[in-house]
């Protein structure tokens, strides 16, 4: 029998997380304060694509609308995280043209693709570079962007949904069943299967890397027209199609708690008065009206009289009656 602490066994491996660690009297060179950066984005990136996956967090609603015979179609402002973690922000509505040449025949659908981009901005050149050779110059400064594309495929890499209209019977009868108050996601979606079970990657659909740098907005579907009531076709976009992460908050309890107390007093008809309790008071006051009667009882000495008090005087006979 084994007592001690120590292990049957070992297996000790490294991350890929790395800190820079600097000492006095150190001569820094750019790869160490390069990690600096690194350190912080690989961590966020990890984090995030272990919490919430890919997808939509807020915002970036499609809409379409036809200007002069030109179909624009419309991406609100909003975030998204792309498989790696990187998030993509979209600070304004932005909107794209959907045929410059104002063609009717547009194949359907069309996917609508959000793409994370890069930018080097205030390129700087070395200050002791060689006489000889000119330096060449390197961005100081990264900028994020972003980039939305109409796609006439569907692409295979990709954050996204599986396509309901595949098996609408079954996607209209997960979402009965699964119809709640909280909006939570229903954990048999295959679109949300694996964040439930609790299994880590950023594997999109048909990848074998974690290389997928976009996010699936919506599907645009075109409508024609029918009995000459519209003179051009009208696009619907599908947003079934978008994988959504924003995370669900839950109640305070603590508000919970004080309507209960308010409710309690209306019943006694003592509102108003006193104070709110804290969560501490609460369960003292519970624990007190929930006390069992008999435990009362065990105050009572055998003349059902509580203890402490006196029993009463005998009254006396006055002489001469009976």
């Amino acid at each position: 029998m084994i007592t001690n602490n120590q292990p049957l066994a070992r297996a000790k491996g490294t991350s890929t997380l790395v800190r820079a660690k600097f000492g006095p009297g150190m001569l820094l060179q750019h790869e160490d304060l390069e990690q600096l950066n690194l350190y912080t984005r690989e961590l966020n990136r990890l984090m995030f694509r272990s919490l919430f996956g890919c997808g939509v967090v807020c915002g970036l609603v499609v809409g379409t609308e036809v200007k002069c015979g030109k179909v624009y179609v419309t991406a609100g402002s909003g975030l998204a995280l792309d498989c790696q973690g990187d998030p993509i922000y979209v600070p304004k509505p932005q909107s794209v043209v959907l045929d410059e040449d104002c063609n009717p025949h547009v194949p359907s659908p069309l996917w609508v693709v959000l793409c994370g981009t890069e930018k080097c901005c205030a390129p700087r050149t070395s200050m002791c570079s060689s006489d000889d050779d000119e330096a060449a110059s390197v961005c100081t400064r990264e900028r994020d962007g972003y980039e939305i594309r109409i796609m006439g495929a569907r692409p295979q890499c990709i954050c996204s949904c599986p396509n309901p209209d595949f098996d609408a019977a079954a996607y209209e009868a997960r979402r009965r069943e699964h119809d709640s108050e909280c909006w939570c996601a229903d954990p048999n979606d295959p679109c949300h299967r694996d964040h439930y079970d609790g299994k880590c990657g950023c594997d999109c659909e048909d990848c074998d890397t974690c290389d997928c740098d976009c996010v699936l907005l919506a599907q645009l579907d075109r409508d024609d027209p029918v009995d000459g009531k519209n003179e051009y076709p009208v696009w619907k976009a599908d947003h079934r199609v978008r994988r959504f992460i924003r995370p669900v908050l839950m109640r305070d309890p603590q508000v919970e708690i004080e309507k209960e107390w308010r409710d309690k007093g209306k019943e006694k008809g003592q509102k108003g008065q006193g104070h709110e309790p804290k969560y501490e008071e609460q369960e003292q006051s519970e624990e007190k009206d929930q006390e069992p009667l008999k435990d009362k009882d065990k105050d009572k000495d055998r003349g059902g009289r509580a203890q402490g008090e006196t029993k009463p005087p005998r009254k006396r006979k006055q002489p001469g009656r009976s």
